[in-house]
């Protein structure tokens, strides 16, 4: 069939690998503009982007994909079908309207439950064991299309949102290709969602990677899992050797044994080899690896080496 794709994150592109390899004809890619990248801030390609400039496929990089001259150019090439994946714009019926049989969508999560921008995150965050990815035909509201195929996967303990993103990406991209072939010779099955079971997953910024400290020790680590690799836990210090307030960003932990009862949430019971052992309102973590700001990740216990004195260590969560 003939695709349009629209897409950006790498979430997105093992699904247009596995649509090319299927030997759909994909038009066109529709992806976000370059943004600034990196500590020099140089404008970078999305990954989906890079994929489709491998596989000599032409690219869209519109401000809005709604806009007249996009949809011009999506009429223009006459598409049988488009997919959208962690594109990053809502479309409008005018876009959903073109193609002949309709709009498809890989969402991460197991619809109804966590509509919207970020699935995978809240996930975490909300200390769910199992998720899954959901294909949809795209209508008028946002994730509430008829369900086409759905897969659920369990969540392990310490996956992190980059971990569990990895392992759906490629659940996302085989059923993606079923539901195209389905849809080719008109054998889907499409279901209607339940939309009084329906969450929300709204888009997170940087300032929700703040650690609640305050919070249990479970409810702490899934913040960490939750917000890794974006948009971040981060939390502050005080350098013991200086002084200076620290901003933290924590990549790794685990829920410790000890209980931390009798220390202020955030304050850091005990050094290991491990990392360090820090209360919550209930329970402790194990922060093991860390990334002060402008310097490169380490293990915890590094830090400590680097920056503990015999005055004890307290993260918060003031900004």
């Amino acid at each position: 069939m003939r695709a349009i794709f629209a897409g950006t994150p790498d979430f997105a592109v093992p699904t247009l690998r596995a649509m090319l390899k299927a030997g759909h004809e994909v038009a066109l890619v529709i992806t976000q503009p370059d943004r600034p990248a990196g500590r020099g801030r140089k404008l970078g390609p999305t990954p989906v982007k890079t994929c489709a400039i491998e596989n000599a496929v032409p690219v869209l990089q519109p401000k809005s994909i709604n806009a007249p001259e996009s949809v011009a150019v999506i009429r223009h090439l006459e598409p049988d079908i488009l997919v959208t994946e962690a594109f990053g714009q809502k479309l409008l019926a005018e876009v959903l309207s073109v193609p002949k049989l309709g709009g498809f969508n890989v969402h991460a999560s197991l619809l109804p439950r966590y509509r919207g921008a970020a699935p995978i995150n809240w996930a975490i965050l909300n200390g769910e064991d199992r998720t899954g990815v959901s294909i949809i035909r795209m209508g008028r509201e946002i994730d509430a299309g008829e369900i086409l195929e759905q897969e659920s996967l369990p969540i392990e303990p310490d996956w992190t949102a980059g971990d569990l993103a990895g392992a759906l990406s490629g659940i996302g991209a085989r059923l993606m290709v079923r539901v195209l072939s389905e849809v080719e010779f008109n054998a889907a099955n499409a279901v209607e969602q339940d939309g009084s079971l329906a969450s929300f997953a709204p888009k997170l910024t940087k300032a929700d990677g703040l650690i609640p400290w305050r919070k249990t020790a479970r409810a702490v680590h899934n913040h960490i899992r939750g917000m890794t690799p974006w948009p971040g836990a981060f939390t502050f210090c005080a350098d013991g050797r200086t002084g200076k307030r620290l901003r933290l960003a924590v990549l790794k932990s685990a829920v410790a044994e000890e209980t931390g009862q009798s220390a202020e949430p955030g304050a850091v019971i005990s050094v290991t080899d491990e990392g360090l052992v820090t209360a919550c309102g209930e329970g402790s973590v194990l922060v093991t690896e860390l990334k002060p700001a402008g310097r490169r990740g380490m293990s915890a216990a590094e830090f400590a080496r680097g920056h503990m004195s015999d005055v004890p260590m307290r993260f918060t969560s003031d900004e």
